[in-house]
């Protein structure tokens, strides 16, 4: 049997780890995107869609039936008809009641998509309905399905994992204990981190997502008002039109406690600098002779305001295997990246290599000589390596330059990496 589908696409991963776990032979052809639209592909599937199976009875496809079938007969689809009954079940649930609402919410964080605010909030509420009730029926088992992993629990986990490394953080977590248990549990199988990869719990939701937990603030206003109420104008002494107008704005004041205080400028601690990053910014992208430019560089920045470095993301097993997915991970790390930033900085970032071992990284100045809050912060942040470079050492400087001299996409070299895409952060 041969599975055709994108590398590292979850709905052929969970087919490939099931087929695993019940030693079926099954060879993986990985496809391109464009692919997909070849008269060839759609002789197998018409609609166009992956991951499609190849049987010697015919063409297969929609990810669960095939994941049925790839492990028919064996335990992993369940041991006795109400088992069987029970896989289907859970199947059904991830694909009708979980899948929209992870849709809605994680497609705004890959950038396919603005965030429509109404929308994720429901979405956000359903899909923490849906984990409560997943988390007490899993109060006193390992799995959906009887005393033994299914194919229900693969499933279900593809998405959980999804869920947890992009929409829910340490905080939303904490009240599904024995689901966060459970999925720590199915995924440590060693099928399953050969093709998956281990899951990387977010610290806290990225920006997009960061509003939806929030009480609406008109239901905060009707809590708060009756509170407020004071004694009729009429009741109190004449006065001056002065005083009239202190109550609305006293009022106004308790209404402003309600938004979330002004961030501080994690920088004004630092000294005065004489370096003018934004009017550098202008001279190099205007600049013919960017050599020349990293020469006024080095003769002119204030080093004890600002420095230079390497910031390498550390891939999973399971990234860097396709192009297309991996651009879409740095423009997602740039969007991520608190937007105040960008007058603190100036960095080149994209993606170097070659399919399947493609890296994220770049080159970034910044004010000051430690890594930022802006990106402490950042989502990501526990999974990127920051290198500090020193710009008197001339190796240091060349491996720096070599990020902004080489950007021509699939011809420049950086660290004898093809540039395969490339984007500055300013």
């Amino acid at each position: 049997m041969k599975l055709y589908a994108m590398q590292g696409n979850p709905r052929a991963n969970k087919i490939i780890v099931a087929a695993a776990l019940a030693n079926v032979q099954l060879e993986f052809v990985p496809l391109q995107y464009q692919q997909l639209e070849s008269p060839e592909f759609l002789q197998k599937n018409p609609l166009g869609k992956i991951p499609v199976l190849e049987t010697p009875e015919g063409f297969l496809t929609e990810s669960n039936a095939i994941l049925q079938y790839v492990v028919r007969g064996t335990p992993l689809v369940g041991t006795t008809e109400f088992h069987k009954a029970k896989v289907q079940q859970w199947l059904d649930f991830a694909a009708t009641e979980l899948e929209p609402q992870f849709i809605q919410l994680a497609l705004p964080v890959f950038g396919h998509f603005p965030i429509a605010p109404a929308q994720a909030l429901r979405a956000s509420e359903t899909l923490n309905w849906l984990l409560r009730v997943l988390d007490e029926y899993l109060k006193a088992s390992n799995f959906l399905v009887g005393d033994a992993l299914t194919v229900a629990d693969i499933n279900l986990n593809s998405y959980l994992q999804g869920i947890f490394t992009f929409i829910h953080g340490e905080e939303e977590r904490k009240p599904y204990a024995n689901l966060v248990r459970y999925h720590n549990h199915v995924t440590s199988l060693p099928q399953w981190l050969e093709h998956f990869g281990r899951t990387r719990y977010a610290k806290k939701p990225f920006p997009q997502l960061q509003f939806v937990e929030q009480p609406h603030p008109q239901q905060q206003k009707k809590e708060q008002k009756p509170k407020e109420e004071k004694p009729k104008k009429e009741q109190q002494p004449k006065q001056g039109p002065t005083k009239k107008e202190e109550k609305p704005k006293k009022e106004k004041e308790q209404d402003d406690e309600e938004a979330p205080p002004k961030a501080k400028n994690p920088f004004e601690h630092l000294p005065p600098t004489t370096f003018d990053i934004d009017a550098w910014k202008r001279q190099f992208l205007a600049s013919k002779d960017l050599k020349a430019e990293f020469q006024w560089l080095w003769a002119n920045l204030d080093q004890a305001g600002w420095s230079a470095w390497e910031v390498l993301y550390q891939k999973s097993e399971n990234e860097g295997k396709l192009l297309i997915v991996t651009k879409n991970n740095v423009r997602g790390f740039l969007q991520r990246t608190d937007p105040h930033f960008r007058k603190y900085c100036f960095a080149v970032h994209g993606v170097y290599g070659d399919e399947p071992d493609l890296h994220q990284r770049g080159a970034w100045l910044w004010r000051g000589t430690e890594i930022p809050e802006y990106l402490k912060d950042h989502p990501t942040f526990e999974f990127v390596k920051f290198v500090k470079l020193d710009v008197n050492d001339e190796a240091q400087r060349a491996r720096f330059e070599e990020y902004w001299l080489n950007q021509e996409e699939d011809e420049s070299k950086v660290q004898g990496l093809t540039a395969r895409f490339v984007e500055y952060f300013r």
